[in-house]
């Protein structure tokens, strides 16, 4: 039921209108006393943002200590990630997210330092990398999914985790972590408990030493300890052209600092399995509802792949296995939302809103609006097939803009051939331990158990 809302009438005005012409204030929904819009989010935050996306493409919420603009439409979030980037910075909740652990990384950076790091970082992900990753991704992959015995039951998400872990060790940092990949897995749920909006303790103050803030002090440790192992050894073994190489390149050349080096490192590590392995447990997933998608996929791999697995040379023949990636992370994507804060004054959908102003640009809404898709909940990897004119920012499962997630293309890459890999091997069946719930925290990661039936090929 959607809350009753007193919202003045709107103005007709496109993203660029003046602010002497701006006026009114977008609707609210109605939120409880002292805390607002708050509870309902840390409830249900995707059944509350899906509720208050129906009020407008952009929307008052009130939460205790500031006020927040939710914005689900595709303009309005094209305005503030691309055309109006310079006037928006990332915000207080998305710094705050990351104490402690990636303070020197480019996800917590901002102006010239922000800029230094994504630069000391671009060799590391042109087209070029990514090709020299293909094949490592892929033979990872096939090494750890061809341990999985016939009959097998597992543990899909889990499983998905440690894969994800490895591939990214091996492909992007040329390191072998197998038999320590607790330690990065242990660090990102500690992540993932400390912003849990339901968390016990979320609203008291930082020194106060609750059970989730130890436990994430001590995991964060055992991590930086991994990464300073890692650094040092590529110190006395030489670099080349991984990320770790590219650096410790930078360091050399005096553009960044070792805090720096180790807390992309540390980045890479956390993002760089966790947004992977959640798209591939729901692909497989929602592949095992869909026998026709999953034929599709195996006829694909039979026609396309020369020998037992995919190839760099091969990755861009598969079409149908990259359109269920793409509608797998427009279903599920990576992350609740996109966050900025306003550096100046500006005006969106005909709204003046003043310089610090917050706003959350959620992913979910806006893939299922029935304004840009058809059937909006269906999974249907066929209707990427064919060009739309849709709204570009329809869809935008790893952010857009200047600040775009630098690795989304080898995130692609890396879903497309690991996916590739796994269906010319096994089979999956798939069950779910009841109804499909989230998380509630910077990442959707599936709460209930999801687990699989092997079936070698």
């Amino acid at each position: 039921m959607v809350p009753n809302v007193l919202a003045p009438e709107r103005v007709s005005m496109t993203p660029h209108d003046s602010v002497a012409e701006a006026t009114a204030s977008p609707p609210t929904p109605d939120g409880t006393p002292l805390l607002g819009n708050a509870l309902a989010f840390s409830r249900d935050p995707i059944g509350a943002m899906e509720e208050w996306a129906s009020l407008g493409d952009i929307v008052r919420l009130e939460i205790p200590g500031q006020t927040t603009y939710l914005v689900t439409g595709p303009e309005l979030i094209e305005q503030i990630l691309v055309g109006d980037h310079e006037t928006f910075t990332i915000s207080p909740a998305q710094r705050e997210t990351f104490r402690g652990i990636e303070d020197h990384a480019v996800t917590t950076t901002t102006g010239e330092r922000w800029e230094r790091l994504r630069r000391a970082l671009r060799p590391a992900f042109t087209r070029d990398a990514l090709d020299r990753y293909a094949d490592r991704i892929v033979e990872t992959a096939a090494t750890y999914v061809d341990e999985w015995e016939d009959g097998e039951r597992i543990d899909l998400y889990r499983e998905m985790r440690l894969l994800s872990v490895n591939v990214l060790a091996d492909a992007m940092l040329d390191v072998d972590v197998r038999g320590r990949e607790e330690i990065v897995m242990d660090a990102a749920d500690a992540l993932v408990d400390r912003a849990n909006f339901r968390r016990p303790g979320q609203l008291l103050p930082d020194w106060i030493p609750t059970p989730t803030e130890r436990r994430f002090e001590r995991t964060v440790n055992d991590l930086d300890a991994y990464v300073d192992e890692l650094v040092a050894d590529r110190r006395n073994t030489g670099t080349g052209d991984d990320v770790c190489s590219v650096l410790l390149d930078a360091h050399d050349a005096g553009d960044i600092s070792l805090d720096e080096v180790r807390h992309n490192l540390v980045a890479m590590l956390l993002a760089g399995h966790d947004s992977p392995s959640v798209a591939l447990t729901h692909a497989w997933r929602l592949i095992d509802d869909r026998p026709d998608v999953r034929d599709a996929l195996l006829e694909e791999h039979h026609r396309v792949v020369d020998g037992d697995r995919p190839s760099g040379e091969s990755s861009a023949d598969l079409e149908r296995t990259r359109h269920v990636v793409s509608e797998t992370l427009r279903l599920y994507p990576p992350t609740l939302g996109v966050t900025r804060q306003a550096t100046d004054t500006v005006v969106l959908d005909g709204y003046e809103l003043p310089a610090g102003t917050q706003f959350l640009c959620p992913q979910w809404p806006v893939h299922r609006d029935e304004r840009f898709w058809d059937a909006p909940t269906a999974f249907d990897p066929s209707r990427w097939q064919e060009p739309s004119d849709r709204p570009e920012y329809a869809y935008f499962p790893f952010s857009g803009g200047p600040r775009n997630c630098i690795g989304a293309r080898f995130a692609r890459q890396e879903l497309t051939l690991v996916l590739a890999t796994m269906v010319g091997r096994v089979d999956l069946d798939v069950s779910v331990d009841g109804p499909l719930r989230f998380t509630p925290s910077l990442q959707l990661r599936p709460e209930p158990d999801i687990d699989a039936t092997v079936t070698r090929r």
